[in-house]
């Protein structure tokens, strides 16, 4: 059984969006869904409540908009996970599945990667910060973090012609 199929993949997508000034997950969603299945066997959309129908979620518990708060509650249910914010749709297969195999997390964004429950030791709740969480870091060429609807443009014309967008 290989790594992928023994793993679940959980994609955060419960953030306020506050810069974004509508929901980025509603932009991504689909886009990093498909992209995970082609990996996993088990994937998952973590936030606060279910946002889209007809596909699998983690309800997280905590009222605080922090992805350490969901990124604990998953590692104490599933103990090994994969992880990745649902704003960076730069992110290739092929740097998931270096990260997994390597357990490590992308250098420059660590809501991108491996997560065991060895790493719970590491979790400070009071700083709210999820780097350090996972020592081990791989630097990764696509990492591309969406902020604003401006940064849209950024993307690949490839990618933006998969993700649905609508201007407000």
């Amino acid at each position: 059984m290989n790594l992928e199929d023994k793993i679940p993949c959980f994609i955060l997508a419960g953030g306020k969006s506050s810069r974004f000034k509508s929901d980025k997950a509603e932009v991504f969603y689909r886009h990093q869904y498909n992209l995970c299945k082609k990996i996993f066997k088990n994937v998952y959309f973590v936030a606060k409540k279910k946002k889209f129908k007809k596909y699998p979620f983690f309800i997280e518990k905590s009222k605080t908009y922090a992805p350490v708060f969901a990124l604990e509650e998953i590692i104490k249910k599933h103990k090994k996970v994969f992880v990745l914010n649902i704003d960076t749709p730069t992110v290739t297969k092929k740097e998931i599945k270096k990260l997994l195999l390597k357990k490590a997390v992308a250098k420059e964004n660590p809501l991108i990667g491996y997560y065991d429950y060895t790493m719970l030791k590491n979790i400070n709740k009071n700083t709210l910060k999820i780097y350090g969480i996972n020592k081990k870091q791989l630097s990764i060429k696509n990492h591309l973090n969406i902020n604003k609807k401006e940064e849209l443009n950024l993307l690949p014309n490839k990618i933006r012609k998969k993700i649905k967008f609508r201007k407000s």
